[in-house]
């Protein structure tokens, strides 16, 4: 429900990755422009970079508008011009590019056109898409405020205005990752799109992912951004809907490795937790609920724990009543299961059918036991949605 309301006044922030690349020095560069309503501002060329853009570059508009940058020779990747944190306009900018630019000083991130930049031209694009249906969501959000303070918010009431407003909302996060799917499609090899596909579900865009990988790692083989991206895709798709487990072989609280793959046969349930999890502890008792009920009927949890302490580790488990196999290199956040499932937040669960792969993931309470029902009878399974603790 909270995750509906934050996503109600915005779309997600744009995701940037960082480069660190020499600049490739060309003598082919151009960028400059003429921007009206100025008055001899000093303008700002930064990359950008995580965490924080980097300036590159600067110059004083002259009393005419025009402009020039003259001393940085770009390499492929993400730029803005700038007067300040709130006034600038986005490039994706190459080292053969010729941009001219123009637009209103006073306004750059509304007005700005550039011309000679095939990426920048195609960022602009996305950003169309993303304006367009923001718009819709911004009214969606006004609406479902307002709906807030005529209604008096009791849990229940706030339940049933979240479900009325899920639906309209859903149908224009669906559109927008539709028309920008189309996009990324037709532009696979493109380095815009590495921004435009952030936020799109993998579990639904894994093939696209995978897509704009393969065309990225093709066009840009030594660019330390693409690589990176190569390497997030890789991990990502390792833990969609449909692929095999990835192993996890860590130690039970006896010393005795337990290896994930040895439970091939049944349906089995990941479980990340930790003593010291608030919403793991409380969820525990459900969990133990579900694997009484199942347990003899060809189900299996295969408990990951990312303590630090084993007396802690040790102590929860006789206290929750586990019974069910308990694996953990101690480690808390490093661990190495972790780090292969992408793990972000606990609790969080995987599980998977007979042979090993993914069915859903994120599922807890009473859809958890109906996932379970559901994995042993054959039948189709869901994803679930929840807080976590980090």
């Amino acid at each position: 429900m909270q995750k509906l309301i934050n996503a109600l006044v915005a779309i997600a922030a744009v995701v940037t990755f960082s480069s660190c690349s020499e600049p490739e020095k060309t003598s082919g560069f151009e960028l400059k422009g003429t921007l009206s309503n100025s008055k001899g501002e000093m303008l700002f060329l930064e990359k950008l970079t995580n965490p924080a853009p980097v300036l590159v570059d600067s110059v004083i508009v002259d009393e005419n508008g025009n402009f020039e940058f003259k001393d940085y020779k770009p390499f492929i990747g993400f730029y803005r011009i700038k007067t300040s944190p709130q006034n600038f306009a986005m490039l994706v900018l190459d080292s053969t590019d010729k941009v001219t630019i123009t637009g209103d000083m006073k306004d750059l991130g509304n007005t700005y056109k550039a011309v000679g930049s095939p990426e920048t031209a195609l960022f602009v694009e996305y950003q169309e898409i993303t304006k367009k249906n923001k718009i819709s969501l911004d009214s969606l959000n006004q609406a479902f405020q307002g709906a807030m303070q005529t209604v008096k918010m009791d849990s229940l009431r706030m339940d049933s205005l979240s479900k009325i407003f899920q639906a309209p909302y859903e149908a224009i996060m669906n559109g927008l990752y539709s028309q920008l799917a189309a996009k990324i499609q037709a532009n696979t090899d493109k380095y815009a799109s590495i921004m435009a596909i952030q936020g799109m579900d993998p579990e639904k865009y894994g093939a696209l992912y995978k897509a704009l990988d393969i065309g990225l790692s093709k066009r840009f083989p030594h660019d330390r951004t693409v690589r990176t991206f190569h390497e997030v895709v890789n991990k990502i798709l390792a833990t969609t809907s449909g692929m095999e487990a990835p192993e996890i072989d860590l130690p039970s609280p006896e010393g005795k490795n337990i290896a994930l793959s040895s439970l091939r046969g049944k349906v089995v349930l990941i479980d990340f937790w930790a003593s010291w999890c608030g919403p793991c502890r409380k969820e525990m008792p459900n969990v133990v609920k579900t694997y009484a009920k199942f347990k003899d009927k060809g189900f299996e949890i295969y408990g990951v724990s990312l303590d630090k302490e084993k007396d802690a580790w040790v102590q929860a488990i006789a206290k929750d009543g586990i019974t069910w196999p308990q694996v953990s290199d101690l480690k808390f956040w490093d661990s190495d299961a972790v780090k292969l499932y992408g793990v972000s937040g606990i609790p969080y669960t995987v599980l998977l059918d007979k042979e090993g792969k993914i069915l859903a993931k994120a599922l807890r309470g009473a859809e958890l036991e109906k996932a379970v029902e559901n994995a042993l009878a054959g039948k189709p399974v869901h994803e679930g949605e929840h807080d976590h603790a980090h």
